[in-house]
């Protein structure tokens, strides 16, 4: 059954590509990469570190040549896992562990 409605526009889409180019056009969909920043302080020194991708704080202290059972990864007021994944710019404080009897 026909309503009878109709819709014409004219949008002037029907006329692209009819002629030739005016100017080359290049689209890339590539994406811009941007290292991540981590920020460690660590026995009064800020070190900054780099990364490409996610990274955990294992890898981190492993990175920094920091054995990892001897500090506690503070992020704000939380300890944090040594497994916690690290996805984006942060700074952590890295707190000295004193063991011995």
């Amino acid at each position: 059954m026909d309503s009878g409605f109709r819709i014409h526009r004219n949008t002037g889409l029907c006329d692209l590509g009819s002629g030739p180019a005016t100017y080359g056009l290049e689209i890339s969909m590539t994406r811009y990469a941007r290292a991540m920043r981590i920020e460690v302080s660590h026995d009064g020194e800020v070190l900054p570190v780099e990364s490409e991708g996610p990274i955990t704080i294992s890898e981190l202290l492993e990175k920094l040549g920091i054995p990892a059972s001897t500090v506690l990864a503070v992020h704000g007021d939380t300890i944090v896992p040594h497994t916690s994944r690290i996805e984006s710019d942060i700074s952590l404080e890295l707190i000295v562990v004193s063991s011995g009897g």
